[in-house]
């Protein structure tokens, strides 16, 4: 009888990783980003994943990206540590130079094939809920490469993508700039210093609000006071994750709320590639004399 694998030894973010992928929990691509995220080396995979096919066979399809993503965790990809707005737009703008898919969804595994169909799944979940019903005038808030901007411009009326890092922007630019009614622009982080008042319908916030937490102070709910700025009386705000970590269970709707936000609908686990948390929003005010 064959001897089983020495299997090597593991921290315990891996480990709930893959307890939690095995009680299917999360995602296959998301388990694999989990662990390279937790530090497993990418040498180890194989003989860890022994027990998981499934898992070890999405590994070897995605060995390269899943290089790259180890790459991104050596040069300070951490969800974890406190860092400031400033330390975030450096890492970014390394980030991009090393994959623009993997460092704006690491769970891509740096494929733009499997990031295509996570970016559709999510506008899928929009049109769903009516949130690009009527062409929109939509604010793409920390929009990367443009992936999502780009994808509901044809939808809109508007669209704004914004991000802190300027290799970003540039490569949203390469990217999309020839689309009618998009835009570009970097932004400072800490605000939405530049748009006018009750100027969108649509903010979309994926995966923004888990670094303005990771930053500390009040960027959370400043940022949140902000959107409901920049939104019309009824405007509305899809939030994709509020938080990572030790905070991934974190609601921010009381904190929404004191921001003149109103909760629309219970959060939600809504994608089958992506294991994010969606919060549907609306901006309480008053539109033609009603109350929304």
């Amino acid at each position: 009888m064959a001897d089983r694998p020495r299997l090597p030894p593991l921290n315990a973010a891996a480990r709930d990783t893959l307890d939690r992928h095995a009680s299917g929990e999360i995602p296959d691509a998301v388990a694999l980003m989990r662990l390279i995220l937790a530090g497993t080396p990418v040498a180890d995979l194989p003989s860890l994943l022994h027990a998981a096919p499934r898992l070890a066979a999405l590994a070897a399809r995605h060995a390269e990206g899943l290089a790259l993503l180890e790459r991104m965790v050596r040069a300070g990809a951490d969800h974890a540590a406190p860092t400031s707005l400033d330390a975030q737009r450096a890492l970014f703008d390394r980030l991009a130079a090393i994959s623009p898919e993997a460092s704006v969804a690491a769970y891509s595994l740096g494929d733009p094939a499997l990031l295509a169909a996570a970016t559709e799944e999510l506008v899928a979940w929009l049109r769903r809920h009516g949130l690009l019903a009527g062409r929109p005038r939509v604010l793409d808030l920390g929009c990367g490469t443009g992936r999502l901007a780009a994808a509901v411009a044809p939808e809109a009326s508007e669209t704004l993508g914004f991000d802190l890092s300027p290799m970003m922007i540039a490569e949203a630019q390469r990217r999309h700039g020839a689309i009618p009614r998009l835009r570009f622009a970097t932004t400072g982080g800490g605000d939405l210093a530049g748009i006018r008042d009750a100027g969108f319908d649509l903010v979309l916030a994926v995966d923004v609000f888990p670094y303005l937490v990771q930053a500390g102070g009040t960027l959370a709910e400043d940022m949140l006071t902000e959107i409901a700025r920049v939104l019309r009386p009824g405007g509305r705000l899809a939030l994709l994750n509020f938080a990572y970590g030790e905070d991934g269970t974190a609601d921010p709707c009381d904190l929404a709320a004191r921001c003149g936000l109103s909760i629309e609908a219970a959060p939600e686990r809504p994608f089958r590639l992506w294991d994010a948390t969606a919060f549907r929003l609306r901006r309480v005010g008053v539109a033609g004399g009603l109350a929304l």
